[in-house]
């Protein structure tokens, strides 16, 4: 039997995103090294610790991408990609992971809006490794218990965004990110 990481890994896979694993000091290049290669221009970070633990924003910078904290300080048109770069990718840390359906909770906050992971093209999740739970239930019970604040919206995302007409052609990028690349922070 595999590990939840093990789980979550193939089931990024079956969604068509990509993964890579790295050490917390090593992440901050890695997800760099991704956006690089993607040719983003602009990110858009998640105001989280874990952003700065793993040196992301310098690792940044030194890769000749822009960076931009949430919450921002663009017109709501810039932040919705009607206006400005369109390679842009929204930096998000999940609260937990389900190893099951390689899918990501979200959940809002002020350092974490909801946009984050939705009006950019590309979307880059910071997953820390202890955060991967095996079921949807499980995840829930943890985001939604008792005596823990309720979070004003939870996203569950579950790979790239895709729809498909009623002829069943598939189009990524529909009604969200176009990529999602997920860094797995693991001890």
């Amino acid at each position: 039997m595999s590990t939840p990481i093990e789980q979550m890994v193939q089931s990024l896979a079956r969604r068509k995103a990509t993964v890579e694993m790295a050490r917390p000091g090593d992440a901050g290049r890695a997800a760099a090294g991704w956006m690089a290669d993607q040719g983003i221009v602009r990110a858009v970070l998640a105001d989280d610790p874990v952003v700065d633990a793993i040196g992301l924003e310098p690792a940044l910078w030194a890769a000749g991408i822009d960076v931009v904290r949430w919450p921002v300080a663009m017109g709501r048109r810039e932040v919705l990609g009607l206006e400005g770069p369109e390679d842009v990718c929204g930096v998000t840390v999940p609260t937990l992971a389900v190893a099951e359906r390689g899918t990501l909770v979200l959940e809002a906050s002020v350092g974490h809006g909801r946009g984050l992971d939705v009006t950019n093209r590309h979307h880059v999740s910071l997953l820390m490794a202890d955060r991967v739970v095996e079921t949807l239930g499980e995840a829930l019970a943890q985001t939604f218990a008792d005596g823990r604040p309720v979070p004003s919206a939870v996203s569950l995302v579950s790979g790239p965004s895709r729809s498909s007409d009623i002829e069943k052609i598939s189009t990524l990028g529909a009604h969200g990110a176009l990529t999602e690349h997920v860094v797995i922070i693991t001890p």
